[in-house]
């Protein structure tokens, strides 16, 4: 009898090695080490889900003392523009983080529009494939486990490139996988590619 695979949120952490850096995202990274030379002393981080912005967030705070504001746009203006104001009375960086580019957040405070209007910009692109390898096998070794190349491989060349969809492809090899007790292998790849090619599950990306 097969195992039923429970609902799996895995969430990578500084502690267990931080976030990936490749080419997709190398150059935002150099940004966050030298947050020194930073426009009033803040940095507007955007990207589509699942691209790491929360991770980074994270291990920016860590390593740099910096204020970190996610979810950036669901604040109102009065609280984004004590931070800001605070970030630049304390000589400290400000990373204010959000799925949405800030023309999206709908402030209508003018002196916090042309502070961040000032202010330096950085979007997280789509993943490279380095990137998506690597997030593959960074999921399942924090699982214990491991992706063949032949299925690395297989979804390299067919999967639509982008983080949300690396992360759903993942659970759903992973929930294949304890369902038939096999390895993520080349016939799970094929099965949970499958799934999300016929419509039988929609992804945000």
């Amino acid at each position: 009898m097969s195992q039923i695979a429970l609902p799996l949120e895995q969430k990578p952490l500084p502690e267990q090695g931080g976030y990936l850096v490749t080419e997709a995202n190398a150059a935002i990274r150099e940004q966050l080490q030298n947050w020194q030379g930073w426009t009033h002393h803040t940095l507007i981080l955007t990207g589509p889900p699942a691209s790491g912005k929360s991770t980074m967030a994270a291990a920016f705070a860590t390593e740099s003392g910096g204020l970190c504001l996610d979810d950036a746009s669901e604040h109102d203006d009065t609280e984004i523009f004590h931070l800001w104001n605070r970030a630049n009375m304390e000589n400290r960086p400000l990373l204010l983080v959000s799925g949405q580019p800030v023309a999206q957040w709908g402030i209508t405070l003018p002196d916090l529009q042309s502070r961040l209007a000032a202010s330096l910009h950085l979007e997280i692109g789509a993943p490279d494939q380095a990137m998506i390898d690597g997030l593959l096998q960074k999921y399942f070794a924090l699982r214990g486990l491991t992706i063949s190349e032949d299925a690395l491989r297989y979804l390299e060349k067919r999967m639509v490139r982008s983080y949300a969809m690396v992360r759903r492809l993942a659970q759903k090899m992973d929930a294949l996988a304890i369902e038939s007790r096999k390895p993520i292998n080349l016939t799970i790849a094929k099965a949970a590619l499958d799934h999300f090619d016929s419509g039988d599950e929609k992804v945000e990306l």
